[in-house]
């Protein structure tokens, strides 16, 4: 059996050493290989990941600065990646032993599942842990949702072959975020397993990519810029008139939902259907306000 843990760093020597540490304690029995692709980093990076060349596999590549969607999606469909297991992987956080033993178990015993994503603990910059469990309970996974907010980070994802192959014969070009995408077309081609338990140590900082947890507040709204320019580039209209081409077993909902995201620009009701829409009232009121903004101003 085989593992591919896909990890795109950027100036990550803060934190990497620890993660890459974590990764070489897992418990798994198999073969365990981490293709780090290196998105133009400037500070002392590759010199940590050329030290642990010599302890654990790793294959490594490098290229321009992309961005994390653009990168991690670069190793994704990378063809000379062969494996029967994936897992995405951030440079900072800190994984549990069991991470991908429980993952690779889970997802093993049960023939319609094809993506598993696991809860975490979240910890600071000095490894103290801020919240015991990110999420109570089982999240609510519809497409709905999904497309204001995603319920699980990336870094939590491990997801079989079946679904990585299914995801790149589609050719897929809109990437908004490269976690979002593997999310929405897992639910169309499988079961998704959800771990209630802790299985990482999610770390936030004031560098974080995507993430406004723990920043000062004109990180906060650095954050939500960027965020709202990826967005106008890789508009989530796209991404639903993408899925509309690909899926064929989309329901009458979700197919409903997604021609409502594609025509709301030039339709008052489709516009008014994604701002009062039932299936993301109970969404933070943070979330929530993003949202209606951008569909408000066309920038969904």
């Amino acid at each position: 059996m085989k593992i591919a843990i896909l990890m795109s760093t950027y100036n990550g020597q803060e934190y990497l050493n620890k993660q890459l540490k974590s990764i070489s304690e897992q418990d798994v029995e198999a073969d365990v290989t981490v293709f780090i692709r290196d998105d133009g980093s400037s500070d002392g990076t590759l010199d940590i990941i050329r030290e642990w060349e010599k302890k654990i596999d790793i294959v490594f590549s490098s290229g321009i600065n992309s961005g994390p969607a653009l990168s991690f999606w670069e190793l994704l469909s990378d063809s000379k990646i062969q494996a029967d297991y994936y897992a995405f992987c951030d440079q900072d956080d800190i994984w549990d032993k069991d991470k991908l033993s429980v993952a690779v178990s889970l997802l093993s015993s049960d023939k319609e599942a094809n993506l598993y994503a696991s809860n975490c603990r979240i910890i600071n910059e000095r490894d103290e842990v801020i919240s015991e469990k990110r999420l109570e309970g089982y999240p609510i996974i519809n497409i709905n949702r999904l497309f204001v907010s995603g319920f699980t980070q990336g870094c939590s994802i491990v997801f079989k072959n079946s679904l990585r192959s299914f995801v790149i014969e589609k050719k897929i070009s809109c990437i908004p975020m490269h976690d979002l995408i593997l999310l929405l077309y897992a639910m169309r081609n499988g079961k998704i397993i959800w771990d209630t338990c802790p299985r990482f140590s999610y770390r936030v900082h004031s560098n974080n990519v995507v993430a406004n947890d723990n920043k000062s507040f004109f990180k906060k709204i650095a954050t939500t810029i960027w965020n709202w320019k990826n967005k106008k580039r890789n508009s989530m209209s796209k991404v639903a008139a993408e899925m509309v081409k690909n899926i064929d077993n989309l329901s009458k909902s979700d197919r409903d939902f997604l021609e409502c995201v594609i025509n709301y620009k030039s339709s008052t009701n489709c516009k008014k259907k994604l701002l009062f829409n039932d299936k993301i009232s109970k969404l933070p009121r943070r979330i929530l306000l993003s949202y209606r903004l951008q569909v408000i101003f066309n920038l969904y």
